[in-house]
């Protein structure tokens, strides 16, 4: 397929070139595949887009995206300006070559970190937050535990369920805190693995209206290898069934699901010295490696700033927080807390991870999960009373 007479056109016309000084978001995304590298600059008045302006090194598909974007965006609303998608920008174009759609294609997904940097630099409101651990290896009293982790979050009026642990366990515990997940608002997987997605049939059957939050590759299966054998750790049958016909927000870009509070989607990694934490593949021969570009994050404004909600952090924990601190402009992080996928790190990866928490002056850590017990106690000795250590019946306030 050759480019469209509109694709030309916007490639040798295009609008709203240039950037805005003064800007209340700035989004940037660029692809390893073609080397396109996109920068958005958004004004919002009255929580509608008044201008958009853009840069862009690449194609003139890439040129022409930006261009037609810039056209179908502004004057709209900021929610319905996240419902643009970049395959609504090709289709306003007339189409686009097959090979250009997951590299040039990118404007939408660059105006929607935008739309994720003006959210978090506007909010002035402050929250009541708390978290509770609803599934953790370790368990806090007469808890149960298992291998897996499960959070419940009250951010104001919303009420938000973080991965779902590995059995129908999160019932019983949820039972025992008098949580109610027919109120659940939003569910938030961050990736595809049975430990984190094995109690999530059993919780749509009673949270009924909770839209969920998952990246498109959580559903693939996946397979982890020991001494030579294989053995499948993805989403279970019911779990994936369950979401079916289910009102499910694919998250390979970022996405707020409320004012305060977004995922980020895909996390790119940057470092050397951050691994998927483990020998994952999606193939039972255990010959095509699992990179898990389905982990993500979720983050949450504070008072006092950004709290970090990490599910296995197979992205790295210092690729998720840097990630963060790009999309959210530099905003201050104030907590961490879930796995880490430390058990079976380096000293180096230990050591750059602390020296990460650090240098982003993070008051409270805590580890869960899959961080490790070497790990935690390496942590809680550089951080005394800022790190905590709980388990599932656990809560902590912000």
């Amino acid at each position: 397929m050759q480019y469209t007479d509109k694709v030309l056109e916007h490639f040798m016309n295009p609008r709203n070139t240039g950037e805005i000084p003064d800007a209340d978001g700035v989004g940037t995304l660029g692809s390893e595949e073609c080397g396109d590298m996109i920068r958005v600059w958004i004004k919002v008045t009255d929580e509608h887009l008044t201008d958009i302006k853009y840069k862009v090194f690449g194609c003139p598909a890439a040129i022409a995206c930006c261009s037609m974007m810039t056209e179908l965006a502004i004057g709209k609303h900021v929610d319905e300006a996240w419902n643009l998608t970049d395959d609504r920008v090709a289709e306003a174009l007339g189409g686009l070559p097959e090979y250009k759609y997951h590299c040039s294609n990118l404007a939408a997904s660059t105006l929607h970190k935008a739309i994720i940097n003006y959210v978090f630099n506007s909010l002035t409101k402050t929250e009541i937050i708390s978290i509770k651990i609803l599934v953790d290896n370790t368990p806090s009293g007469n808890f149960k535990s298992e291998h897996g982790l499960a959070l419940w979050i009250n951010y104001g009026d919303k009420r938000v369920l973080f991965d779902t642990g590995q059995s129908n366990l999160i019932l019983q515990n949820a039972k025992t805190l008098d949580i109610d997940f027919a109120n659940t608002d939003a569910i938030v997987i961050s990736h595809g693995h049975y430990d984190h997605t094995g109690g999530l049939s059993a919780v749509l059957n009673i949270a009924s209206n909770a839209k969920i939050y998952l990246h498109p590759l959580a559903t693939e299966p996946k397979f982890s290898q020991k001494d030579s054998s294989a053995r499948y750790i993805g989403m279970s049958d019911p779990a994936k069934n369950a979401v079916q016909g289910r009102h499910v927000i694919w998250t390979a870009t970022p996405a707020y699901l409320f004012p305060g509070l977004a995922v980020t989607g895909q996390v790119t990694r940057m470092n050397d010295f951050e691994d998927v934490g483990g020998a994952f593949f999606l193939d039972e021969n255990c010959q095509k490696p699992d990179d898990l570009l389905d982990d993500q994050t979720l983050f949450i404004e504070s008072a006092k700033g950004l709290i970090v909600v990490l599910g296995c952090a197979h992205s790295g924990a210092v690729n998720t927080l840097d990630y963060i601190n790009e999309l959210t402009g530099n905003r201050n992080i104030y907590a961490v807390i879930g796995g880490m996928h430390l058990s079976e790190a380096s000293q180096i990866r230990i050591t750059n991870t602390i020296d990460a928490f650090k240098k982003y002056d993070i008051q409270k850590i805590i580890p869960l999960h899959c961080t490790g017990l070497k790990a935690m106690e390496v942590i809680k000795h550089a951080f005394g009373n800022k790190c905590l250590f709980l388990g599932a019946g656990g809560q902590i306030n912000f």
